[in-house]
């Protein structure tokens, strides 16, 4: 299999331009939310798998990009077969079931009425199809 200078199927790049008029879009939501009391938090792309599966994802659930267990935890030989024996993380399909982990962990430390807003990339292991992809911007408010 030779290389090739294309992103992965259902991925993309972006030129300079568009990658400011993408800024720009949000940084105008941003500064619209935060005129109005809401903070922004980050959380990370990368999810425990059990928090992923267990949760009311629906049919999101089913399009998990699942990572494979590293190092040590990673056996192959020792493995029975199953996938799930092999995974132990996931890229985040949306937003809110990182918001709603970050508000557990954190809750002692934020405000009692917690405005929040939230802009990154989400990541669907879905067939690529004519504007969809498999990673893409989500708003979470």
């Amino acid at each position: 299999m030779g290389k090739s200078n294309l992103p992965p199927s259902g991925m993309r790049d972006f030129l300079p331009e568009e990658k400011k008029i993408r800024q720009y879009v949000m940084d105008v939501i941003r500064n619209e939310y935060s005129i109005n009391g809401f903070t922004e938090i980050e959380t990370s792309e990368i999810e425990n798998l059990s928090n992923l599966v267990n949760s009311d994802g629906g049919d999101n659930t089913k399009m998990l990009f699942k990572i494979l267990k590293r190092g040590e935890k990673l056996k192959l030989d020792q493995v029975p077969g199953s996938e799930d024996a092999l995974t132990d993380l996931g890229l985040r399909f949306d937003l809110t079931l990182p918001l709603s982990r970050f508000y557990a962990n954190n809750r002692n430390e934020l405000p009692t009425v917690f405005k929040a807003i939230q802009m990154g990339n989400v990541f669907r292991a879905e067939r690529p199809q004519k504007g969809r992809y498999r990673s893409f911007v989500q708003c979470d408010v």
